[in-house]
C-alpha cells in the first residue's frame, strides 16, 4: 500500500479516485486471502469502468482486490500519449505481482484492451504466474471502426491524423462517463492500443492453460465480437 502511494504520488494530474488501489477483504487486517482479484481496465478508461462488479465479485469470494491504472490513464488528455505496449505490459506484470502478494491465487478481470493484455500474457512463459482464471469482458482483439487496420501500418499515425485530426474526442454520456474515461486525447495515443490488439489477436491462445470466461455481445459497436468468438473457440 505504501509502495503504491509513493508510486502514484510521483505521477502528475491523476484524477481524484482513479489511482491504483488495493481493497482489502478485511480492512482492519491487511491479510493475504486465498484468492485475489486483479482488475485491468480498457483504453481511455479507468478502474471505475465496470464498478461495482469487481468489488461485488471480491465480496462474494472474500478476496482482496487490486485496481491498476495503465500508463497515461486517469490523468489529463495529453498524458494518454505516454502509453505504450511496453509500458502497459509492465503495468500488467506489476498488477499480477501485487495480486500474488495479496492472494494465494489470482483471478484477472480484463475489460476491452485490458483483456488484450491478459490474453497475450496468458501465452507468454512466466507472464501469468499465479493466475487461476481470467474473465474477459468485451475484450479487444480488433477495433470495429472503419480503417482501424491502418493504425498498425507504416505511416499509421500520419494517416490517422490526416483523416481524424491530431486529437480524438467523444462526448460523455453522463457524469460518471466523464469521470471515469478520458474523453479527449492525442490521436497518436491510439497507436499502441491498436498494436497491442493485434499482438493479442496473433497470440497462440491454443497453448493457453488458464481457464477463461468470455463475456461479450455480438452487437458490440466498439470492438470486433467476431474475433472474440474466434479467440474463445481457439482458447486452450
Amino acid at each position: 500500500q505504501a509502495y503504491l502511494a509513493r508510486e502514484e504520488a510521483a505521477v502528475p494530474n491523476i484524477r481524484d479516485g482513479l489511482d491504483k488501489e488495493i481493497i482489502w477483504a478485511n480492512p482492519m487486517v491487511h491479510a493475504k486471502t486465498p484468492l485475489a482479484i486483479v482488475y485491468i481496465h480498457g483504453f481511455s478508461a479507468s478502474k471505475g469502468e465496470v464498478r461495482p462488479l469487481p468489488d461485488d465479485i471480491a465480496d462474494e469470494l472474500d478476496a482482496n482486490l487490486f485496481y491498476t491504472r495503465l500508463t497515461g490513464h486517469g490523468q489529463d488528455g495529453a498524458a494518454m500519449a505516454q502509453g505504450s505496449v511496453n509500458a502497459w505490459i509492465n503495468d500488467y506484470e506489476e498488477a499480477l505481482a501485487i495480486g500474488r502478494e495479496i492472494g494465494d491465487k489470482v483471478i484477472v478481470i480484463g475489460t476491452s484492451t485490458g483483456g488484450s493484455l491478459a490474453a497475450w500474457a496468458a501465452t507468454e512463459p512466466g507472464a501469468s504466474d499465479g493466475v487461476a482464471a481470467i474473465a474477459f469482458i468485451s475484450p479487444n482483439f480488433g477495433v470495429k471502426a472503419s480503417g482501424a487496420e491502418l493504425l498498425t501500418m507504416p505511416w499509421g499515425r500520419q494517416i490517422a491524423e490526416l483523416v481524424g485530426g491530431k486529437e480524438r474526442s467523444f462526448p460523455a454520456r453522463n457524469a460518471l462517463h466523464e469521470k471515469f474515461w478520458t474523453t479527449k486525447y492525442p490521436m497518436r495515443a491510439v497507436l499502441p492500443m491498436a498494436a497491442l490488439t493485434e499482438l493479442a489477436y496473433a497470440a497462440p491462445v491454443e497453448k493457453a492453460k488458464i481457464p477463461a470466461l468470455f463475456i461479450f455481445s455480438d452487437s458490440d459497436k466498439v470492438v470486433r465480437p467476431d474475433r472474440t468468438r474466434e479467440i474463445a473457440g481457439r482458447w486452450g
